[in-house]
């Protein structure tokens, strides 16, 4: 069903060109820093937030989705259900 597709063996010695970077990138990773260099000196400074959903269950008050709004300073979190993407409320 696929044409013109190359092979490579698994053997480090016959790597193809195109796909030696990318080979490279996947075994080298970075250590995860244990503290942020993101400054955030006050309350309300700097406020992270994601949406999440779609559920097959609605949950509370027949809602599919909900947002979270994270002060980056106190670590405050609020959870806000909501019915659909587009009713996720400005800041």
């Amino acid at each position: 069903m696929v044409t013109e597709m190359k092979i490579i063996s698994n053997v480090p010695n016959n790597i193809d060109r195109e796909y030696e970077a990318c080979l490279k990138e996947k075994i080298t990773w970075n250590v995860i820093p244990k503290k942020s260099d993101v400054e955030n000196p006050q309350r309300l400074y700097r406020i992270y937030s994601n949406v999440c959903g779609s559920f097959d269950i609605e949950g509370y008050s027949w809602c599919q989705y909900f947002v979270t709004f994270i002060d980056g300073f106190s670590y405050y979190m609020r959870v806000k259900p909501i019915k659909s993407k587009n009713k996720v409320p400005v800041i």
